[in-house]
């Protein structure tokens, strides 16, 4: 990979890679997963929601040769750097700034992310991917957000999405030494856990049944089972997080 495509250091530790290597490791380790579980094709157009600084992007630019890819954050300089650096070489690759609120990224913020219409028109894309965005938003929110994917998802279109699920196995793991992340305050009446009552969206924890729920009322239709991930001490080769692949229906 050219450096080129390498944003610098502090923007690549904002959106919580360690390094340069990490940053590259995680975007091809998710390329392969989207073309194995999703069905990614060189034709299709993407969406990357919360794009960050192009961990998902910069794989993609030699891949989507005849398909299209937008991306948008809440983040100014993120989406600045891939406006600067990608943009100008791969003109299908297009990235815009959604100034919204997050007690994680973005508190001058006055919109809601559950306000946000996504600016693409009805069936616009064939697969959208969040990756580590509903790890870090409350049910109002990530509601709202599976409202405008499904939307603007094509009928067949597949999302893939990254959470935190809370079922009777990442629950018990969860307490054990093993577990990255304990999720030990159950929050807004215990619709979802948190690691921090001060700042509950830095990590959040869905239960199974509501992301099938959500999903189910929004016309997605979840493949089981998720690929779940080793944040609570599980042994998994897919990723830290668990991941969804849903597909819009008919």
């Amino acid at each position: 990979m050219s450096t080129d495509l390498i944003p610098p250091q502090k923007l690549i530790e904002l959106i919580g890679s360690t390094s340069a290597e990490h940053f590259v490791h995680l975007g091809k380790h998710f390329f392969d997963i989207f073309q194995k579980h999703a069905d990614l094709k060189p034709t299709d157009r993407v969406l990357d929601v919360g794009c960050g600084c192009g961990r998902m992007a910069v794989p993609l630019t030699a891949y989507l040769t005849t398909g299209s890819y937008e991306g948008f954050d809440i983040v100014p300089e993120l989406i600045d750097w891939c406006k600067q650096n990608i943009t100008p070489r791969f003109p299908n690759f297009k990235f815009q700034m959604m100034d919204l609120y997050s007690s994680a990224y973005n508190r001058t913020a006055k919109k809601k992310a559950s306000e946000l219409k996504f600016p693409y028109p009805d069936a616009s894309f064939d697969l959208t991917f969040l990756t580590s965005v509903f790890t870090h938003m409350l049910p109002d929110d990530m509601g709202g957000y599976t409202r405008e994917i499904a939307r603007t998802l094509k009928p067949g279109g597949r999302a893939v999405i990254t959470f935190f699920i809370l079922n009777a196995d990442s629950m018990r793991l969860k307490d054990t030494p093993e577990s990255k992340i304990k999720m030990k305050y159950p929050y807004l009446s215990g619709q979802v856990f948190v690691n921090s009552l001060a700042s509950p969206e830095d990590i959040v924890g869905y239960p199974e049944e509501t992301i099938k729920r959500v999903f189910r009322e929004n016309g997605l239709t979840l493949q089981e089972p998720p690929l779940y991930g080793f944040w609570c001490g599980r042994k998994s080769d897919y990723s830290f997080q668990d991941i969804t692949i849903s597909v819009k229906s008919a």
